[in-house]
């Protein structure tokens, strides 16, 4: 136990370097941008490289990929339906931070340190389903109930967004291969190894350079009726997983944790592009960001299990 709460506080630790550090304006104005595009182009694609090469895949995990993708989808759908006599501003809010979560560059981190190797995969493949909402699926589908402006060629639109993410083409790319039976030659999965490496600190400091909590005390009427939904949610999500998922105990443990993943860290950002309220969505990602923290550590001590 003594060993896992030292792996926790050191991300923790990390997280707070990275809000200090922003806050302080050591790194510059807006570090956040870098550092982000450093994670999403080169640490957060190798991890996944590595993850997939350096260990056993089965094609009993690839259900995980519909199951990533129906625990984004389907409380969009119910945010839809609630929120549709709501203003826009505040639809876009909703509709862009409720569902979701923020798996490559929190729990993958997580995962990496404090459970075998090939929880990793499994991580990566529920992960690839929640992609493909978390990277562009919401924000285009966002914009087409709630734009200012009608989108022509929707489906396209939404294809250009998934094409731009390089993890998601990573993703779609390894399980082709995995399915294939192509395995990752070994000299690949050496040469990411330390760029894989570095993803757990540059992903966690990267979450503490976007944490923000200056908002409006009016609106966090709002904040709280958006993680109490996402509580509710991962609540009602994790109960079910843990108890009819066919995988092992501590395969299943893992799943639980990524349904308390925090909210997506595009959200703030697709919510600036849509018009919505910016400052408000960041200051719910920081708080998602706590709440994280805080499961995770709960999940991680209550099953066990140490890499």
């Amino acid at each position: 136990m003594e060993e896992v709460m030292l792996k926790v506080a050191a991300f923790v630790a990390i997280i707070v370097a990275g809000h200090l550090a922003g806050r302080s304006r050591t790194l510059g104005p807006r570090p956040e941008q870098c550092v982000s595009k450093i994670v999403f182009t080169f640490t957060l694609p190798c991890a996944i490289v590595h993850a997939f090469g350096a260990a056993e895949f089965t094609h009993d995990l690839l259900i995980l990929v519909p199951l990533g993708l129906a625990c984004a989808l389907i409380p969009y759908l119910a945010v839809l339906g609630l929120t549709r006599r709501s203003e826009r501003r505040d639809r876009v809010f909703y509709l862009l931070n409720c569902c979701g979560f923020n798996i490559g560059c929190f729990c993958l981190p997580f995962v990496q340190t404090l459970f075998p190797a090939q929880l990793a995969v499994t991580t990566c493949l529920f992960d690839a389903g929640n992609a493909i909402m978390m990277t562009g699926g919401s924000y285009a589908l966002t914009g087409l109930v709630a734009g200012k402006e009608p989108v022509e060629h929707p489906v396209r639109f939404v294809a250009k967004r998934l094409a731009k993410s390089i993890a998601f083409d990573a993703y779609i790319i390894l399980i082709v291969l995995a399915v294939a039976g192509i395995h990752i030659p070994d000299a690949i999965v050496q040469f990411t190894a330390p760029i894989a490496n570095a993803n757990s600190f540059l992903a966690m400091f990267m979450l503490g350079l976007m944490i923000r909590f200056e908002v409006d005390r009016n609106k966090l009427a709002k904040v709280a009726r958006l993680i109490g939904l996402r509580v509710v949610v991962s609540a009602v999500a994790s109960a079910l997983a843990f108890s009819f998922l066919p995988f092992d105990a501590t395969t299943r443990i893992v799943i639980v944790m990524l349904l308390w993943a925090p909210a997506s860290a595009m959200g703030p950002t697709f919510t600036l592009w849509s018009d919505g309220d910016f400052g408000l969505a960041g200051l719910a990602n920081a708080l998602t960001i706590i709440l994280g923290v805080i499961a995770t550590t709960t999940i991680v001590l209550a099953s066990g299990v140490v890499a």
